[in-house]
């Protein structure tokens, strides 16, 4: 799921906090607290021309960061807490944007979650041709030893004593021709089955692998294709029901996105693939207001 890649993206972004903390911002960082941390937002988004860090600030606190929005930005103190505490390992964060937040803060890279989550899945894409690459070089560079040494131990074995010197010739120039067919195969296989850059595209209620260069189902889709992260394959939007399940031990195991009044549900955190707005978790007040 999403939550492999945001759980990584969560764990880099502490690292990177843990040196910072005694960095040029150390006398924010250090004993961070809300009202420090708030502080700290407010001069670093004063030179922040960055569009990505501007569409975090404006989802996280629901207002666009302008110069003279330091009073309003005050108002806000309390909404830096989840960040102290993840900070000072008390506990975790579920909201996309409060990492998001958190990350800036701390000027990790790459920033938002849905650019790292992308750039995750290149490299581990990359990663994965490279090893199957080097693998069968392996193969063909194994079979040329084995037929190598079989060829030597017939010299060896196969003396002019017991064979005219012109009939070995001959013999071990009819076991080069097959070997040389043998490695040549090998390396032809290699190359065929190589696997494909593979994509991954939404499709009306979850992610499908596809190929890059053609569109799936030869059905004009109307969202682009991305590169494919299998974590991602079982993310799916939810229809919600009676008997819906919102909350497991007192924790949110549903995401949603509002768009007017309507809610659309999925069962991890992220980005809704549909208009990539961050997906928040569910909350009771959400839920008397806009479902029962």
């Amino acid at each position: 799921m999403m939550k492999n890649t945001l759980e990584d993206y969560k764990a880099a972004v502490k690292l990177k906090y843990e040196i910072e903390k005694v960095g040029i911002h150390s006398s924010f960082l250090l004993n961070p607290s809300r009202a420090k941390l708030r502080k700290l937002c407010g001069e670093l988004f004063k030179n922040n021309a960055n569009a990505d860090d501007l569409k975090s600030f404006s989802a996280f606190f629901q207002f666009d960061f302008i110069l003279n929005c330091s009073n309003k930005l005050k108002d806000q103190t309390d909404k830096f807490r989840p960040i102290e505490t993840f900070f000072k390992g008390e506990t975790d964060l579920t909201d996309i944007e409060a990492v998001n937040i958190a990350a800036i803060l701390v000027d990790f890279n790459p920033r938002p979650y849905l650019k790292f989550s992308r750039l995750e899945a290149l490299k581990k894409e990359n990663t994965s041709i490279a090893s199957i690459e080097s693998i069968d070089k392996e193969d063909v560079a194994g079979a040329s030893t084995i037929i190598k040494n079989s060829s030597i131990s017939l010299d060896q074995s196969m003396k002019p004593s017991s064979l005219e010197k012109k009939d070995l010739n001959i013999f071990q120039k009819k076991l080069f021709i097959p070997g040389l067919i043998i490695v040549t195969m090998l390396c032809g296989f290699g190359y065929v089955f190589l696997p494909k850059k593979e994509c991954m595209q939404w499709q009306k209620d979850h992610f499908e692998a596809v190929v890059c260069e053609t569109k799936a189902n030869g059905i004009v889709n109307l969202y682009s294709t991305m590169p494919l992260n299998k974590n991602m394959l079982s993310f799916r939007k939810i229809e919600i029901c009676d008997t819906t399940t919102f909350f497991k031990h007192d924790k949110p195991i549903l995401w949603y996105c509002k768009t007017g009044d309507h809610l659309d549900f999925f069962n991890g955190p992220g980005f809704n693939p549909e208009n990539e707005k961050p997906l928040k978790p569910i909350t009771q007040y959400m839920i008397d207001k806009y479902i029962k």
